[in-house]
């Protein structure tokens, strides 16, 4: 197609004509080749057919024609030898014997298999013709010929022959009159593409052209031509005028946009951007060849403000205001929404309207703005926290000071009773120690603001010290004679329970929290105690039943100076620094510390501290998880891997009274299959050490198909590691052997509940 293309009229023509006239008389030569080939095979088989059926009739009047006649074989010959194409002959009875055969010369053709019906086919150079001889309805005899085809081929050969020296010849004619044609028909045409190059060239649209004489279409065409010149150069007259002005209008543009710091956007009245400035394009991140032609409200307005801007948009538009500058916001090619400064203007050029946009960023200034308000903010809060503070720092020291020098001065008077004595000296003790503990606490916070308050950790025993905490708040209530309980409530009893933490700074945290509760706490109850967040974690938590919080002030009270404000001035005691100090303990202490709270119902103070398992040589984490101590698992499913048959009859017994649907598997392929026919499985016990597939495999394979079966690996492995080994493979938790039924039962109850809320 690029061959044709690229042709010349003049032979586009010439081709076109020679192509056409070829293919048709092509087409005619092949149909008329067809035709003779045609009539040629079908008037040979009927010619052999008719022999065929000659000799048929001359032989079906007999009886019984005798096998390999003499008589038969020589009148078969007599007729055949004087046809030259027959090669061979065969004649058969109606026993479907064979009566006669003839072969010229040497051709031998083999009995053939009989056919009753007449028939004449070709095939290789051959043609073969059957035709059987009725007499009374009944097949007599039957004639094979075998006729050469080799002089009829001849024949065809020569007739194509013919046929293709006439489609020479025509072909030849045909070119020389498509030459003689083409030569009047496109050397105007020619002429007129010479001169249409040389005007384009010179670009001389006022040159004139010379029409030839005539009066058909490419004259016309050169009329046309002269009218679209003359048409052209005055547009070229106008353009040039046009083009200066436009220049002119152009340089200031070009100024005033360099020279802007805004943004500026044009779009038409379809809000299409038709202009986009140098300080648009470094605004909102695109090229102006991205955004040409594309909506401006879909590429620089944020989605929820579009509706808004397309009704602002239309009314300048249509009304041919302007409107004033306006704060808003727009979004650019990363989108990322900033402030921004927007004006719109009208405008309306050779009956065309749209608009003109500028945009100014304003993050900075609105940045800036939103500082200053927070400076404020904050410096007002700040201050006024500052003065609460120093208001609260001076009653709490001049309380116990208001008791140690009033009541020292009361010693001091002759005739105190003794019984008067103790009562004062404990006053002034008592004063004391609440003046220690403020110092404490301002030498914590100013530790705490210089980077230098440091804990050490130890291994401790938690429920001593727990039972320590809750006696001396006990004795305070008492004395307080304030009528809420105090209660306490360990996840595990054992006092050899172990934690590696710092025991001064962990009761600091206890005694601040719970002293706060009791603050804001006149009745109901005051609940401390810690239980398993999760294997690695403990979760202390100090719970009353007083005054709560609003959700808006949760935040303010862990921060320096700060304290919410109580309608009852009685219960405001305080520097406001305790929870402050607590919270920064936790995390000193590896742990998080927060609140939750609901205003008139009471609050809950949450803090975790790391747990290690290897400090303690019995299992913790399950004990902890239930609390009912109930040991039915009445409904439930549990699958027990174990191949040792001691540990077998050991763990029947401790699941005999449980009620469970209890599985067992000997060894970890087992465990695999087993659990993959049974689905709805609750719990799986997985011992480690198992023949044919070991507890880690088996764990990995059900996890492959499962991924929320609980599985607690059993090990005798008590190796520091091993733990995180089976956590690894997929378990949920280990315990190790010997087992503690407690203990067991214990880490199954607390997984099912856990999983059942």
């Amino acid at each position: 197609m690029n061959f044709f293309a690229n042709l010349s009229i003049r032979n586009k023509i010439l081709v076109s004509f020679l192509a056409i006239m070829l293919l048709t008389t092509l087409i005619i030569s092949i149909s008329i080749v067809k035709i003779h080939s045609d009539y040629s095979d079908d008037y040979l088989k009927k010619t052999y057919s008719c022999v065929a059926k000659t000799i048929s009739e001359q032989l079906m009047g007999q009886v019984d024609l005798p096998v390999n006649s003499e008589e038969i074989n020589r009148a078969l010959k007599s007729q055949l030898d004087i046809l030259e194409d027959v090669e061979n002959a065969q004649v058969f009875n109606q026993a479907d014997s064979l009566v006669a055969v003839y072969n010229k010369g040497n051709a031998l053709w083999e009995k053939q298999k009989v056919e009753k019906n007449s028939k004449a086919y070709y095939q290789d150079d051959y043609l073969y013709v059957i035709e059987p001889g009725i007499y009374k309805n009944k097949i007599r005899v039957i004639i094979y010929l075998k006729v050469s085809t080799k002089e009829h081929t001849l024949i065809e050969m020569k007739f194509i022959r013919n046929i293709i020296f006439v489609l020479i010849g025509s072909s030849l004619m045909i070119f020389f009159v498509v030459i003689l044609l083409q030569k009047y028909t496109t050397t105007p045409l020619v002429k007129l593409t010479e001169n249409i190059q040389e005007i384009t060239k010179e670009q001389k649209f006022n040159q004139k052209i010379q029409t030839p004489k005539g009066n058909d279409e490419i004259t016309e065409l050169y009329n046309q031509f002269s009218i679209m010149l003359d048409t052209i150069n005055k547009k070229e007259q106008e353009r040039d005028a046009a083009k200066k002005k436009e220049e002119f209008t152009n340089e200031i543009f070009t100024k005033v946009n360099k020279s802007s710091f805004d943004a500026i956007i044009v779009v038409d009245k379809e809000q299409r951007i038709k202009f986009f400035n140098t300080a648009a394009e470094k605004l909102f991140g695109y090229k102006f060849s991205e955004v040409k032609d594309n909506s401006f409200i879909n590429l620089i307005v944020p989605f929820d403000q579009r509706e808004k801007a397309k009704e602002i948009v239309e009314k300048v538009m249509y009304s041919q205001l302007s409107s004033e500058p306006k704060e808003t916001t727009a979004i650019n090619k990363n989108n990322e929404i900033f402030d921004a400064e927007v004006s719109v203007n009208s405008y309306n050029y050779e009956d065309k309207n749209g608009i003109v946009i500028t945009v100014r960023d304003i993050t900075e200034r609105k940045r800036k703005e939103k500082e200053l308000v927070e400076a404020k903010n904050k410096a007002e809060e700040s201050d006024k926290l500052k003065s609460a503070f120093l208001a609260n720092m001076s009653h709490e020291i001049r309380t116990p000071m208001n008791s140690i020098l009033g009541f020292s001065t009361l010693l001091t008077k002759p005739g105190v009773y003794d019984k008067h004595k103790e009562q004062y000296l404990e006053l002034i003790i008592n004063s004391g120690k609440s003046l220690l503990n403020l110092i404490n606490d301002i030498i914590d916070i100013s530790k705490i603001e210089a980077g230098q308050l440091k804990v050490k950790p130890r291994k401790i025993t938690l429920n001593p010290l727990m039972n320590e905490v809750y006696m001396s708040h006990y004795q305070i209530n008492d004395m307080k004679n304030k009528s809420f309980e105090l209660r306490m409530k360990k996840a595990v009893e054992r006092d050899e329970f172990s934690i590696e933490t710092d025991p001064f700074r962990l009761k600091q945290i206890l005694n601040n929290l719970i002293g706060n509760a009791m603050k804001f706490t006149e009745k109901g109850y005051i609940e401390f105690g810690y239980k398993f967040n999760n294997p690695e974690q403990l979760l202390f938590y100090v719970k009353d039943t007083g005054v709560g919080m609003p959700a808006d002030k949760l935040n303010l009270i862990f921060q320096r100076f700060g304290q919410i404000e109580q309608k009852d001035d009685k219960n405001q005691s305080g520097t406001g620094l305790g929870l402050t100090i607590s919270k920064k303990l936790a995390e000193l202490l590896g742990g998080q510390m927060w609140v939750e709270s609901t205003e008139g119902e009471g609050s809950t103070f949450f803090f975790t501290l790391p747990y290690d398992a290897d400090l303690n040589t019995g299992d913790e984490y399950g004990a902890s998880l239930v609390e009912d101590g109930n040991d039915s698992l009445e409904n439930k499913t549990l699958l027990v891997a174990e191949d040792e048959e001691m540990n077998i009859v050991y763990m029947k017994e401790i699941l005999a009274d449980t009620k469970a649907n209890v599985l067992w598997a000997k060894n970890g392929e087992e465990a695999v299959k087993i659990a993959k026919e049974n689905p709805s499985i609750d719990l799986i016990l997985m011992d480690i050490k198992m023949p044919v597939m070991n507890g880690y495999e088996a764990t990995q394979k059900i996890r492959e198909f499962n991924k929320n079966v609980i599985i607690i690996a059993q090990t005798a492995y008590a190796l520091t590691g091993e733990k995180e080994k089976t956590i690894e493979a997929g378990c949920n938790y280990y315990i190790t052997k010997p087992i503690e039924i407690k203990i067991l039962m214990n880490t199954i109850q607390g997984f099912l509940n856990r999983k059942k809320s």
